[in-house]
């Protein structure tokens, strides 16, 4: 067993895995990750697929985007399936407040190049069977 290395990782989710990660990109390779069951089975498990990119701050939003652009190449890159598949969302606006916000949110994605399309209920409905 190992006693030491430059960078010990505690937490084999999507957050210590990414931290593994990008710390090999900047050319470390004395990396231990430390996870007490299988990598990403604990709550990165349970929020898999919940990956949207629009955030209330350019930040957070910015992150988002470099998350799912992540995604799209890391199997190619690292040869491991991930599972990543890009299928969309639906946000439905029960309220003119929620519609306002929305149509808020379709702005903001706007200006980050990101799709945001608002629709009809007769739309969703031709889109969407079973709503």
């Amino acid at each position: 067993m190992r006693t030491q290395a430059q960078a010990v990782i505690i937490g084999g989710g999507v957050g210590g895995a990414s931290i593994a990660y990008h710390l090999t990109l900047l050319g470390w390779s004395d990396i231990v990750l430390v996870e007490r069951d299988q990598l990403t089975s604990g709550s990165t498990f349970h929020s898999a697929g919940l990956v949207g990119q629009l955030r209330s701050s350019v930040t957070l939003t910015k992150m988002m985007m470099y998350g799912a652009e992540l995604y799209r190449h890391l199997a190619e890159e690292t040869g491991q399936e991930v599972g990543w598949r890009e299928v969309g969302s639906l946000r439905l606006a029960s309220s003119p407040q929620r519609m306002e916000e929305l149509s808020r949110q379709a702005g903001w994605a706007k200006t980050f190049g990101l799709g945001l399309d608002l629709i009809t209920t007769e739309e969703a409905l031709e889109r969407f069977h079973g709503l």
